[in-house]
């Protein structure tokens, strides 16, 4: 069907009853004084692989070379990307990429990942200040700084994984049903469908949309029929699919506005092709022109599938969390 499939995969840690305890103690950082095996944190059901150890080290790269050859997957998603060593990443990562050019994604968002050679990052900076912004205690310009921080910090062809949702987010923190409630969901969400940079995350119920937190420790099941916000998504990802001007490498191009607080708009291009967006990241309707921007032309928009005349000097008037996206 044409589906890529990853993984998740934990090399931080094992469960309390993993074989290796038994056959091998040494892969285990141990307490000093009772020499048990550690648990990180408060994460009392794991235990805390040694990264020190060669061959540990040789032992994880080709456990997860295992997956590439027996089950040819096309990539990992890292839990807690940040508790091995960059010396492992690095290493293993070059191996991996030799049998097969996996994607590789990091549950963390620190820079050095990409050094190692991991493909994409999470947004947490990110997403914070979209809750913030949701919950009215930013504007819309906060999510300029954020942006500066990426590409001042990351490495040019870093891609960030945006979200409105995860499943740390949702268990512990009620996303997106709480963080960005009602009609606030929208925007952010075609944000992160339409962003530099990006590569999405849909979380599992996010198209109902299930408005509850799914447990961690029990099995939490998910209940489908209205599927109310398939078409939105729908129309989001078709757009990413046949349209270049939305590939993760694509130009990015902040527009200015007489209203920046309120409005947040951009151009992605690629060549011919251009995606303009235009995002009202505030619970009032508002009224805005662009200053000094060509926009001219008879783009579709995504949503309505019209094509609408637009003109540089238009004024333009948007309800409240109201999302604009044209297909140029």
């Amino acid at each position: 069907m044409g589906f890529k499939v990853i993984i998740d995969w934990v090399p931080n840690h094992s469960g309390a009853d993993n074989r290796w305890l038994i056959q091998h103690p040494n892969f285990y950082v141990r307490d000093s004084v009772t020499g048990k095996a550690v648990s990180q944190f408060d994460w009392t059901d794991t235990r805390k692989l040694n990264f020190n150890n060669p061959e540990l080290v040789d032992t994880m790269i080709n456990c997860m070379k295992f997956w590439i050859k027996e089950s040819d997957i096309d990539g990992f998603r890292c839990d807690y990307a940040v508790g091995p060593t960059k010396e492992f990443w690095t290493k293993c990562i070059n191996e991996l990429k030799k049998e097969k050019n996996v994607f590789m994604l990091a549950e963390a968002d620190e820079p050095w990942l990409h050094e190692t050679g991991f493909d994409a990052t999470y947004t947490w900076g990110e997403f914070n200040i979209m809750k913030m912004i949701a919950k009215g205690e930013r504007s819309a310009l906060s999510i300029d700084s954020i942006l500066n921080k990426v590409d001042s910090d990351y490495p040019k062809n870093a891609i960030k994984m945006y979200f409105t949702s995860n499943h740390d987010e949702n268990s512990w923190n009620k996303a997106d049903y709480a963080t960005m409630p009602g009609n606030s969901h929208a925007p952010f969400a075609v944000l992160t469908q339409t962003i530099g940079r990006s590569v999405p995350l849909i979380y599992s119920g996010q198209e109902e949309p299930f408005p509850d937190s799914i447990s961690f420790f029990y099995k939490d099941t998910i209940t489908f029929g209205k599927y109310a916000r398939a078409d939105f998504y729908k129309t989001l990802l078709n757009l990413r699919k046949n349209n270049a001007a939305l590939a993760a490498n694509a130009a990015f191009i902040k527009l200015k506005s007489n209203n920046d607080a309120a409005i947040y708009a951009y151009e992605r291009k690629n060549g011919n092709k251009k995606v303009l967006v235009i995002l009202n990241l505030s619970n009032k309707p508002q009224s805005f022109s662009f200053q000094s921007v060509d926009i001219a032309g008879k783009p579709v928009n995504v949503f309505s599938h019209k094509s609408e005349e637009l003109k540089n000097d238009q004024q333009f008037n948007i309800q409240s969390w109201g999302y604009f996206v044209y297909n140029y």
